[in-house]
């Protein structure tokens, strides 16, 4: 059986229709989805602010002996393992919240 093109159109107008009037499932309830990303994420928020910390002390203990080989090499390994961090989970050091990001009210 060949179904017409006019039908076709039909029922996707009657699916779109149907689908517009549904509330978005997404915001609903994230409560289940949200503890799920906190526990994800949690340990990734408390190595950033270890090394974060790491790294701020590191820069001041350089700044008091700007020569010191070991805090050179200490703050050029600190560096390096924040920047990947930021480019494993690039939310953690956004200006935006990720809570707003993904669960705000859409725009429009």
């Amino acid at each position: 059986m060949k179904v017409s093109s006019k039908d076709l159109k039909r029922e996707i107008r009657e699916e779109r229709r149907k689908s517009r009037n549904e509330p978005m499932w997404f915001y609903d309830d994230p409560g289940e989805i949200w503890r799920a990303f906190r526990e994800e994420a949690r340990h990734l928020e408390r190595e950033h602010l270890e090394i974060r910390t790491a790294l701020r002390d590191a820069e001041a203990a350089l700044r008091a002996c700007p020569e010191d080989a070991h805090m050179i090499a200490r703050v050029k390994y600190l560096t390096r393992r924040l920047s990947h961090l930021e480019t494993v989970a690039p939310w953690l050091s956004s200006e935006v919240p990720v809570e707003i990001l993904l669960w705000g009210v859409p725009h429009g």
